[in-house]
C-alpha cells in the first residue's frame, strides 16, 4: 500500500460522518492528494524512503559477486522487511500528524465535520470550507 493509498484511507475513515438532514454549521473539505504532493513533511518522508531504498539497491548490487545466491536472497528479503517497517512507521507518523492537524483546524474553525474532497452534487453556498492548505501549512 502506498503513502497515497494509506493516507486516503485514513482520511476517509477519519472524516466525520454528518447526520442526515443537518444544515447548521460548515463542513471542512480535505484534498488528500494535494497534501501528499505539497506537504513538506510528506515529501520529506517519501524522500527518506526513496533514499533508503536506493542505498539498499546499491548495496545489493555490490554484493552480487561476493555472496552466494541464497545469502543474497536472504539479504534482499531482510532489506525488504526493513523497508516495509520504515514505510509503515513513516505512514503511521504522517497519518497521526495529519489527523492531529485536521482536528485542531476543526476546533479552531468550529467545523461540523470533515470530508474528503470529491464530487459534490449540491451544497449550499458557504456550507463547506477547504482546509487542505491549513493542514499543509501545519505539516512543516
Amino acid at each position: 500500500m502506498t503513502f497515497r493509498h494509506l493516507v486516503s484511507a485514513i482520511l476517509m475513515v477519519s472524516a466525520v460522518a454528518l447526520a442526515a438532514g443537518c444544515t447548521a454549521g460548515r463542513v471542512g473539505l480535505v484534498d488528500n492528494q494535494r497534501i501528499l504532493r505539497e506537504s513538506a513533511k510528506a515529501l520529506r518522508y517519501q524522500k527518506d524512503l526513496d533514499d533508503r531504498e536506493r542505498a539498499m539497491t546499491t548495496d545489493l548490487q555490490l554484493l552480487v559477486g561476493q555472496l552466494s545466491k541464497e545469502d543474497l536472497e536472504a539479504r534482499r528479503a531482510q532489506y525488504f522487511r526493513e523497508l516495509q517497517g520504515l514505510r509503515a512507521e513513516l505512514e503511521e507518523t504522517l497519518n497521526r500528524e495529519v489527523r492531529e492537524a485536521m482536528l485542531q483546524i476543526v476546533r479552531e474553525k468550529r467545523l461540523r465535520g470533515v470530508m474528503v474532497k470529491g464530487p459534490v452534487f449540491y451544497s449550499q453556498p458557504g456550507a463547506t470550507v477547504d482546509i487542505t492548505q491549513d493542514i499543509i501549512d501545519r505539516l512543516k
